[in-house]
């Protein structure tokens, strides 16, 4: 009798114990579960965010190079026509190195995100759990991903004033781009556009209505 009691004590214990095991089982899925899909939502848009950051940097680092290479300044871009009495006769473009440097920082551009083709980013683990206290807190969680892009450039000719009988001619670059995302658990897409000052001048004079206060875009 004592022993079938001791030996149904022992497979009750035993059963409790399969009980917990599968319990903490389940309660870790849902937990790990959980979690990845926290991770993926958050993922997503930090991936977005550092891939918008580092495209950014590398179309600088692309405008900076072409400006380097080309050593255009502003009469490289547009020259100032005086007529005889000294008014501003006409504002003339160059369109060739315009062209030319358009082509090139394109170009540039599709070089520099190359580098950045394949990216790695950490976040801390504290900023999985959507919590501002432990958002920098924890073990930094490796994520990568892969980027590539297309560009397109303008460049854009405004007038500013500049006290009596002053205008400052800005001219400006735009650079559009469109760049695709994808990592083990995402895909995502982006658009967004960069302005670069490139060279501007102060001119004296009134300037002619055709110009005046309009933005002109090659």
């Amino acid at each position: 009798m004592l022993y079938r009691r001791t030996k149904r004590r022992s497979g009750l214990a035993v059963l409790r114990l399969y009980c917990v095991i599968i319990a903490a089982a389940m309660l870790i899925v849902f937990a790990v579960r959980a979690f990845e899909g926290k991770a993926s939502d958050f993922s997503q848009d930090y991936i977005v965010n550092f891939a918008g950051q580092i495209t950014t940097d590398a179309l600088s680092d692309a405008v900076q190079n072409t400006l380097n290479e080309l050593d255009y300044d502003y009469g490289d871009f547009a020259v100032v026509k005086y007529s005889g009495d000294g008014s501003v006769k006409s504002i003339e473009t160059n369109s060739k190195n315009i062209n030319i440097f358009k082509a090139a920082v394109t170009k540039s551009a599709q070089d520099e995100v190359a580098k950045i083709k394949h990216s790695k980013m950490e976040i801390p683990l504290g900023a999985f759990t959507g919590l501002t206290l432990l958002s920098n807190l924890g073990p930094q969680i490796p994520l990568t991903f892969c980027l590539t892009g297309n560009f397109n450039s303008r460049i854009e000719s405004t007038f500013e004033s500049a006290g009596i009988n002053q205008t400052i001619h800005h001219i400006r670059l735009i650079i559009s781009s469109h760049i695709v995302t994808a990592s083990v658990d995402h895909s995502g897409e982006m658009t967004f556009d960069t302005d670069y000052e490139l060279a501007q001048s102060v001119i004296v004079g009134e300037i002619p209505t055709t110009y005046g206060g309009n933005r002109l875009v090659y």
